[in-house]
Formats: structure tokens, sequence, C-alpha cells
């Protein structure tokens, strides 16, 4: 009979697991290798270091970086675009953007998609069609342009093709006649067009099509290796694949849909992870995600319980995946980081990353440029037979060899060096936290942060004080809470329709018809990944704008009591919170405009897993700390206690500086901050004064009289 529940994620370096026990409630993690040269095999390798059989597994839940590695790297199929006559360089124009900063006013900078094409413009094809913005044919479809064009795709040897036209998101007429022409003419070719996602926006949805055709066959390849592996391991069930909207597909429908919408999965299953922590452990529900792991930092949010949505999720400047999607934040410092000296003789780290092969110099298989881990290792804060529980034993003098490098390029001892490219990624990270609350129009001294993926922990603490935080968490799994996210994802769809009309002139009854449409499909797709009727739930949503506005807002409608899917007082109520929105986030609101409504969209929802909170029970004895050398600025090497996690209790306090040896990741305890233990096994990290003022105002509650 199976019986466990399974998370794997896929990382940059590691490949991590989590399992619960359904009968007994029993949970356990592991961390192995990435193997880049085949994905699957690490993840077959996860799972038997669990100690399991994948016949045993009743749900399993999976994310890879086959997908994100392909984009970031430019590794993707050979793709053509064929398009509407007239809109061929709209991918390069990029709606004519800057970023902020240096390049703002910068007569040499190169937009993105110039500089590095997911699609050559020589493979971009246009096609004589015109449809106007109601959708209706203003110049008729070529066929016999459309054979040219394909056999002149096939010729260049593409592997796949998008497909996407002006306007076919109101009549893809058009589009599904070139999608015939394709299979007519270019049998086996992966083809994708925007019924992916049918909304306005013509450069979004362009993308989105484009990455989709990029990343798909790729996917699609590793997908169907992954089942294989399965397969012969026994196991018959569904994978459920993480997507970016924070919910799970079957390996089947996400091959079959939207491949690309799992580019970003481990990231994404953190900040789900967050979002149940928050609920269930957090008292305000507010929390910072920090997620710092062996490529990259990811940082989501995680606001009274919910996580931090967006419409504009990209993965490079101005180059959006064009879907919605949980907003997660990722740049290059993470553990592989490597530390180096620019052309202009400054100190960098990241965001080159020695990955899992060859990795960082201390891992032994053939890195000589020195890593964020190597300066761990190197200030004897990583301790190097206790990595990965002491699965690897990291080379401490290999380590300081390469810091020793790169240090006498700038004068600086390996130690100083070490310590230097640790204060740069915590001033980085800190610098993009307060990106991220600006933008939210939050203050993050009402939020926790909450610090997991394997170097979490160790910067944990430093970026919580510089950033003003009042505590940083670190969950009982931090070296693999992206896993453990995975396996609380529910399956979720979401369908969209543009409506392009005021909401007064649109009418609740015309939304109702397009809302019953939408959960029609919304109920078709989720029954056939095998989700019962009666446990689907549903989320409504306008995407709106003021008149004369270009970018619009995703706002949830409330719930109806009439039964009706939408009705004059749910309408009326979006609007009130509508405008409340615009005076919270943009500090103005104008009632006395009108309301256009961009877009219609429904979520469907299959039924939420739950994850067996850890209950604290009596720790073994605890005996006394040893104690390491480390040398945490730089300069003056110190003995500071080294505690094992699983010795602790909620009577536990450490001072620091110390660090607390988790098992799977490392917890460093900074100077005048100390550490504490839930019940739940959550270590909270606190300034001393904080701490003893939370104390203190805990025991005066207690005594207080009834």
């Amino acid at each position: 009979m199976s019986r466990y529940q399974l998370g794997i994620d896929v990382g940059g370096t590691f490949t991590d697991a989590f399992m619960v026990d359904l009968q007994s409630g029993e949970t356990r993690r592991t961390k192995v290798l990435t193997t880049p040269e085949d994905q699957s095999l690490g993840t077959v390798r996860a799972i038997e270091a669990l100690g399991i059989s994948p016949t045993d597994v009743e749900v399993f839940c999976h994310g890879s970086t086959v997908g994100i590695n392909a984009l970031l790297e430019r590794k993707g199929a050979a793709i053509g675009l064929i398009c509407t006559e007239g809109t061929r360089d709209q991918l390069d124009m990029g709606r004519l953007r800057r970023p902020y900063g240096d390049n703002l006013y910068d007569p040499t900078w190169t937009r993105p998609h110039l500089a590095r094409p997911i699609v050559p413009r020589r493979h971009v094809r246009e096609v004589s069609e015109r449809l106007l913005a109601d959708g209706s044919v203003y110049v008729e479809l070529d066929d016999d342009q459309v054979r040219r064009e394909v056999e002149f795709l096939k010729a260049e040897g593409v592997e796949a093709i998008a497909v996407c036209l002006l306007h076919a998101h109101v009549n893809d007429a058009h589009e599904r006649r070139i999608v015939d022409i394709i299979g007519e003419s270019f049998p086996g070719a992966y083809v994708q067009s925007s019924a992916v996602r049918p909304v306005v926006g013509e450069y979004a949805r362009t993308l989105a099509v484009v990455i989709d055709a990029y990343t798909g066959p790729l996917i699609q390849r590793y997908l169907r290796k992954l089942e294989q592996r399965l397969a012969d391991l026994g196991y018959e069930g569904d994978v459920l694949m993480m997507q970016m909207n924070g919910g799970v597909r079957t390996i089947t429908q996400t091959a079959e849909h939207f491949p690309a919408y799992v580019i970003q999965s481990g990231p994404v299953a953190g900040v789900l992870g967050a979002q149940y922590y928050a609920g269930e452990m957090s008292g305000s529900g507010n929390v910072i995600c920090m997620d710092i792991g062996g490529t990259s930092t990811d940082i989501g949010l995680v606001t009274d319980a919910q996580a931090k949505m967006t419409e504009n999720w990209e993965f490079e400047f101005n180059l959006p995946l064009g879907a919605p999607a949980v907003d997660v934040r990722s740049f290059g410092a993470g553990g592989g980081s490597i530390i180096a000296i620019d052309e202009m003789g400054t100190l960098k780290v990241g965001p080159e990353s020695a990955g899992a092969m060859p990795g960082p110099a201390c891992y032994g298989r053939g890195g000589t440029a020195p890593a964020l881990t190597d300066a761990y290792v190197g200030l004897g804060i990583v301790q190097p037979a206790r990595f990965v529980a002491g699965g690897m034993n990291l080379d401490r003098d290999a380590a300081m060899a390469a810091l020793v490098e790169v240090g006498d390029r700038v004068g600086l001892d390996p130690q100083e060096l070490a310590a230097g490219a640790m204060e740069m990624v915590n001033a980085q990270i800190e610098g993009e936290l307060r990106n991220f609350a600006f933008e939210a129009a939050l203050d993050l001294r009402e939020y926790s942060l909450l610090a997991y993926g394997g170097a979490g922990p160790i910067h944990a603490a430093a970026v919580a004080e510089r950033a003003g935080m009042r505590e940083a968490i670190i969950p009982f799994f931090p070296g693999g809470f992206s896993a453990l996210g995975m396996v609380h994802a529910p399956l979720k769809v979401e369908h969209a329709q543009s409506v392009l009309e005021t909401v007064d002139s649109v009418g609740p009854e015309r939304l109702a018809e397009i809302f019953d449409e939408l959960e029609r499909r919304a109920v078709a797709d989720l029954e056939s990944q095998h989700v019962d009727r009666d446990e689907i739930r549903f989320e409504r949503a306008i995407y709106g704008m003021y008149s004369g506005q270009s970018f619009e807002n995703r706002l949830v409608l409330p719930e109806t009591g009439s039964g009706a899917s939408v009705d004059a007082a749910s309408i009326a109520a979006w609007k009130e919170s509508f405008h409340a929105f615009y005076d919270r986030i943009y500090g103005y609101s104008a009632p006395e405009m009108e309301i256009v409504a961009v877009t219609a969209a429904l979520v469907g929802l299959g039924p939420q897993r739950k994850i067996p909170l850890l209950e604290m029970e009596a720790p073994p004895e605890r005996g006394a700390d040893v104690t390491v050398p480390v040398c945490l600025d730089g300069r003056e090497t110190r003995e500071l206690p080294l505690v094992d996690r699983a010795a602790l209790d909620g009577a536990s306090v450490v001072e620091g500086p110390a660090i607390i040896d988790d098992g799977l990741s490392t917890i460093l305890v900074i100077e005048g901050w100390n550490a504490t233990v839930d019940r739940h096994g959550n270590i909270h990290l606190r300034a001393s004064e904080t701490a003893e003022a939370l104390a203190g105002n805990a025991a005066s509650e207690a005594v207080q009289p009834a």
C-alpha cells in the first residue's frame, strides 16, 4: 500500500528531497549532488538516499532547473517565430524600456533580446494576415506563404516553432490554421501558439509563446526520461510538476500544455512552503523569504500568509514569462558563486557559479576558482567533515589555496578575502530586500526573515540586522525547504479571457457569463488530472486599470452570497477594493474615473495537502558544546561553540557568536544575537536585547490576572 508523500527539488548544485509518511507522520530529508548531465539521475539518487521504494510513494511532487538553465545560458532549442507582417522587430524593440541606473543614459546599452537573442532575427518570419482589435479579419491568411516560411525554417534546422499573431487572443482562427500547416509540412516539430495564454498584451504574449517553444522540447525530453527511470523502479503514479503559479500539474498535462511554466519551480515551491509556515507558525503571517542555494539567492514575499503574485515575472530585464507567477526575485549569489577580481581590479562575487561540477575548490572535483563555499570553509563557519551530514568531506587546503590565489592580487590574506566576500553578499541581499519592500510598499520592520537553502541560515542574522528586521527564522528543514513546499502544493490551473471594457459597461451579467465559461474550462482541466468536482475551489479575479492607463493590477473578487459567480454587490465591493489598493500602493486613487476590466481570470484549486508539523520531543542529553576556530571578521580567530541542532529544545538559548550544525546546513549566530527554538523545531534568531524584551513581555503577560 502506497504511503509516502515525496517532494524533490533539483537545484543548481544540490538535489533536495523531503518525505512524509502518510501513516505515521514521520518526515525525512536528504540532499545529494545534482547531476547536471542528466538531472533525472540525481532525482533517483535522492529517492535511494531516503531509503524508500518508489513503489510505496503515493504523491510525488517535483521541480527541475532544466528550463531556467536553458534560458539563462541560451542553450534552448533552435526555434523560429511566425508573426504578423509588420511585427517582426517586437522582441528586439522590447517595449522601448530601459533599466534604471547606469544604463539609463548609456548610448551603448543593448536591449536584452538583441544582445542574446532567443530567436535569431533570421528565424523570425512574417506572414501576410491581419485581424482588427475586435477579432474581425482585415487581411486573410496566405496559406502558401505560410508553407514557404515553414519550409524555410525546416531547412534552417529549427526544432520548434512559435506562432503568435496580432489580436489572436480574440480570434485564433489564423493561428490554428498555421499550426495545422506546420503539422502537414513539418511533422514532429514542437509547436506552441498563443492559445497557451490568450490575453491582451502582444509583447508579453509573444514572449510566453517563444519561451515555451525555446524550453519546451528540453523539458519534455527530461520529463520523458524521468518517467522512464521511475517506471523502471516500479513507480506507477503521477509525477506532479511544480508550476510558477504556486500549484502543481500532472507530468502529462505539463508536457502537453505549457512546459515553460516549470522553469522557476524550486524557488516558487520555497515561497509556497513559507506561505504554509506563515499561516501555521508565524504570529503575524508576514515573512520575507531568503533562499540561498548553490547558484542563486531567491527572495519572495508572504503577507497575511499569502504569497505575493505578479504578472510581470522576468527571468532577465524586460523579458517576462507572460503568465501569472509567484513573485520570486533571483540574482547570482549562492554558495557556488565565484569570488573574482573584475577588469577594474575590484572584488566581486558571482553571478558566475561553480555549480555542482566542478563545484567550489573545496569539493575536490576539479574546481580551482574560489567560491563562497570556500569562504565559509576558510573562515571555519562550515566544518569540512560535517558537510551534508558527513556525506562529503570538504578540502580546506584546496579552499585556502584558491582564496590565496585571488587574495594575492588585491593584497588581502585569504581570510580577509573570505570575510569581505561574505559582507559583499550580505550587502547585496539587503539591497535587494529593500528594493522589493519599496516596490511592495511594506515596512521591513513588520516582517520576519525566513531563511533557507543550504547557505541561507549562514547569512540570515547578518542580513536581518542590516535590514532592521525583527528576527530571522530558520525552519526545521532549511537545506531542502523548497522540496517541503512542493509537498504542500495543490493542483492548480488558471484560465483567462480578455475583456477590455469598463467594469460598468460590461456589467455583472456579462462578467458572470465569462466566469462561468472559465469555470467550465477549469473543471475540465482539473478533472482530467483526477480531481473530483466536489473538491475544486475557485478564485475569481479581474485585472483592472483606470481609464487611460497602460498597466493593470490583479484584484480578487469577493465571494458572492447570491449563488452566482458574480453579482452587482461583488462588483461594487471589487471597485472599492481597487481604489483602496491604488491608494495604498501608489499613494492616490481616483474614484471619479472609470475602471477598465482588462482581463477576467479564474483559478481552480484541488485539495490542499497538509504537512505534519514537527512537535518537539525531549532531545538527547546535551553534552558540553565543542568549540572550533572561526574567523568571522577576517582578522581574529576565536574558539566558538559548535552546537548540534538535534540537541536543542524549547529551553535552549544559544548566545552568539556561535555555530549551530543542522546536518544539511549551517546556522551562524552572530555577535549580539541569540538563538531559541520553538515547539515546532524552528530556530529564531534575534538581537539579544530584542529577545530579552520579548521574553520579559511574555513573562509579564503570564502573571496578569484573568
